[in-house]
Order: C-alpha cells, then sequence, then structure tokens
C-alpha cells in the first residue's frame, strides 16, 4: 500500500472520530492558547486587494504547531516521526496589513492514539483582536513504514501540557 492509500486511509479515519468530538471552543480567545509565536508580516504576504492573502493564514498556523512539536521531533523522533495533515478548518475573521506583527496561538483539542487536534488563533500583535483561527487535525507518520504511529510517551506527554482544561485527552 502506497503513502498516498495509507493517508486517506489514515486522514478518513481520523476525520469520522474527530467529527464527532464536537466543543463550543472560542477560538477567538487569546486565553484559550497555551503556547505562543510571534511571525512578521512581509510584503510579499500581501495580495492586489493590500492585505494578507487567504493563504498565508494557513503559514501562520503551521508556525505555531511547527515551533511546539519540531524541538520535539528533533528529541525523540529519530528522525523516524513526523505528522500528516488529515484536516484543516480555518477561519477568516480581520484583514491583516503590513506592516505588522502577529501573535499566534496553539493549544491542544484532542489527543487520539495517533493522531492530534491543534487548535490556532492569529491575533494583531500584542492586543486581542483575533485575525483568523483554525483547527487542524495531524496524524503522527512512521517515515520508516509510512503508517500512522503513537507517538513516542514523551511527545505525548508535552502534547498534554497544551491540552485545553475540560477538553478530554
Amino acid at each position: 500500500m502506497g503513502y498516498e492509500n495509507v493517508t486517506q486511509i489514515t486522514a478518513q479515519k481520523t476525520i469520522q472520530i474527530m467529527s464527532q468530538v464536537q466543543s463550543e471552543l472560542d477560538l477567538t480567545n487569546r486565553s484559550l492558547y497555551r503556547s505562543w509565536v510571534s511571525h512578521t508580516i512581509r510584503y510579499n504576504d500581501l495580495d492586489p486587494l493590500g492585505h494578507v492573502n487567504n493563504a498565508v493564514y494557513s503559514t501562520f498556523l503551521e508556525a505555531g504547531r511547527t515551533a511546539f512539536l519540531q524541538p520535539m521531533f528533533d528529541e525523540y523522533g529519530e528522525g523516524k516521526l513526523d505528522v500528516v495533515i488529515a484536516r484543516v478548518i480555518l477561519d477568516y475573521r480581520r484583514e491583516l496589513t503590513y506592516p505588522g506583527e502577529v501573535d499566534i496561538g496553539t493549544a491542544i483539542k484532542r489527543i487520539g492514539n495517533s493522531s492530534v487536534v491543534f487548535v490556532n488563533g492569529v491575533f494583531k500583535n500584542g492586543t486581542d483582536e483575533c485575525s483568523a483561527s483554525g483547527e487542524a487535525y495531524l496524524v503522527f507518520f512512521d517515515l520508516v513504514t509510512r503508517k500512522s504511529t503513537p507517538p513516542p510517551p514523551e511527545i505525548r506527554a508535552a502534547l498534554e501540557t497544551l491540552l485545553i482544561d475540560g477538553v478530554a485527552a
């Protein structure tokens, strides 16, 4: 079975499981997030309308997740662990313009056996003004076997530190 088939099957299972977990989280609430990273808005992030292009917001969310995940993968992944995205939900709320900076908040909504749901908020630097929010459903992926895999215990423990209070792991 090739990468595409494994990813498709894993993504379908993950979406089914995660869709069952419904919550009323206010992703625009800055206090929800446990981890933060700042990102500079670049001139080339703009579209012809003069505001940040919609595709750039996905990059902002990725920057929030990566800042948290990459150090753990470097330490505990042994070069064999990564994640694949099964689903992304992105809500655009307010435009952003150049020049400027954004604060990207990251938290975890749910941790499964081999999957995790990250939530992110993109805030105008130093304010409570949420410009976008989103969810990313990720599946841990063994780069050698090309199959989904549970994260190592050290990574799972670190993920639990970002878990939103009152949401089941």
